[in-house]
């Protein structure tokens, strides 16, 4: 999925985790489902390294993750083995040091909410403006953080054309192809969400975060590209 990055750390991990620690011991142990349609546990992992990263928590975790790519754009081509073998030491390492961080991090599913995906709910929204005329009433169920609630906020940019207010805070530039929206703007007559757990975009901000791919730094950039 675009991220040589977590291609090697989570194959290095399924081959060198170990029970001999309480957080190797908690996955390999896993009392439900792992899988990603269940509980997600490898990104649960995966994010709570991450988290150890952005909020210099593990310095030399840190420093592991930079010498892999973290933080520069997604190469197209595997981690050489040598690099990838490094992460997961480093990986293993972290774990050990940060057992109770980590343990208490997996209790909790992953939630991004990443604001790129509403680059399909702007089109969606002009085009069912234009199409009915009528006010919108926005529900969204797992809405997390409620960001992608807001995409009336947002501006979506394809080539020469712009969709949304002109002074928005945040701009999606997809890769599109086929035809443009119509040009309307919708009215939003309500709006409202719901989740298991929701988040705060504030004091959440770091759980937000964490579920990036750290070799995607593009997807936290203010002119964030669409999915």
């Amino acid at each position: 999925m675009g991220s040589p990055f977590m291609q090697a750390l989570l194959a290095g991990l399924a081959e060198g985790l170990s029970a001999d620690h309480p957080v190797g011991a908690r996955v390999l142990g896993w009392p439900g489902d792992p899988s990603g349609m269940a509980d997600a546990l490898p990104l649960r992992l995966a994010g709570g390294l991450h988290a150890l990263v952005l909020s210099g928590a593990d310095p030399a975790l840190a420093d592991a993750y930079t010498q892999a790519g973290a933080g520069q754009p997604a190469r197209h081509a595997p981690l050489p083995p040598d690099q990838g073998a490094a992460l997961t030491a480093a990986a293993v390492a972290a774990m050990r040091r940060n057992s109770a961080f980590l343990l208490d991090w997996l209790t909790r599913a992953p939630q991004t909410n990443e604001v790129r995906r509403s680059a399909a709910l702007i089109a969606a929204g002009h085009w069912l403006t234009a199409r009915y005329g009528l006010p919108v009433v926005l529900s969204e169920l797992g809405t997390s953080a409620g960001l992608n609630l807001l995409w009336d906020h947002y501006t979506l940019s394809i080539g020469n054309e712009s969709f949304g207010p002109a002074d928005a805070g945040v701009t999606l530039t997809p890769a599109w192809t086929g035809p443009l929206p119509p040009k309307a703007t919708p009215v939003i007559r309500a709006r409202a969400g719901v989740d298991l757990y929701p988040l705060d975009p504030v004091t959440d901000r770091l759980r937000l975060l964490a579920h990036l791919w750290p070799d995607q730094p593009d997807r936290l950039g203010k002119n964030a590209p669409g999915p």
